[in-house]
């Protein structure tokens, strides 16, 4: 019979998997701040949308709710806690929390690309369901037609123009390859963060 393994030991084999085969949930359950929370769930996200993308054949035929909840699928299987069609002052889209008692949460709305008041229509929407407690939300638009990185520069270029939705300054890049980040004012007077981004799901 094998001796038993010490609790500090299987603790660091448990977070040598999740490092070798899911950072990200790590670095959710290392979070200490807000902003960690924010990291690590932006690169769960942009993981969830890598594999949407690679299995854009089966997936092009949803719709917006079907996709949500598809996004909101995956996060859940990668060790999240996301709800679709959750009621946070109205019905959001992607819902994610912290692990740990929904300490922070980070809203989504989801749309499919038609063009740029539509998206805007979208951030409009998050930005409703924030309280001004959220530090960011995002508006994540599915693209089922081409060019998805030259249509996202455009909205970026002309957001930055028109400033929309009481836009503070102009928008700033974001490791999420086509993804930006603006800053509103929120009704509450408080600056919330918007994270746009895309994920290419074809028509087949």
């Amino acid at each position: 019979m094998s001796p038993p393994v010490a609790f500090d030991d299987s603790l660091e084999r448990l977070f040598g998997l999740l490092e070798a085969h899911n950072s990200n949930l790590l670095a959710l359950l290392r979070a200490t701040t807000e902003g960690e929370f924010i990291e690590a769930t932006e690169g769960a996200i942009d993981s969830a949308l890598r594999t949407i993308e690679s299995g854009a054949k089966l997936y092009s035929k949803l719709d917006e709710r079907g996709l949500s909840l598809l996004l909101a699928d995956f996060l859940n299987k990668s060790g999240y806690q996301a709800t679709a069609e959750r009621f946070v002052n109205g019905h959001v889209d992607v819902v994610i929390e912290h692990a740990f008692g929904g300490r922070w949460k980070y809203l989504g709305e989801c749309k499919i690309h038609d063009g740029y008041k539509y998206h805007i229509d979208g951030c409009e929407q998050v930005l409703g369901y924030c309280t001004g407690r959220e530090q960011r939300a995002f508006c994540l638009d599915f693209f089922k037609g081409e060019g998805m990185y030259q249509k996202l520069a455009k909205l970026r270029k002309d957001m930055d123009t028109e400033l929309p939705l009481v836009q503070a300054a102009p928008s700033a890049g974001h490791a999420i390859r086509g993804a930006f980040v603006t800053v509103h004012t929120h009704k509450s007077e408080r600056g919330v963060e918007l994270l746009h981004l895309g994920c290419w799901v074809p028509k087949q």
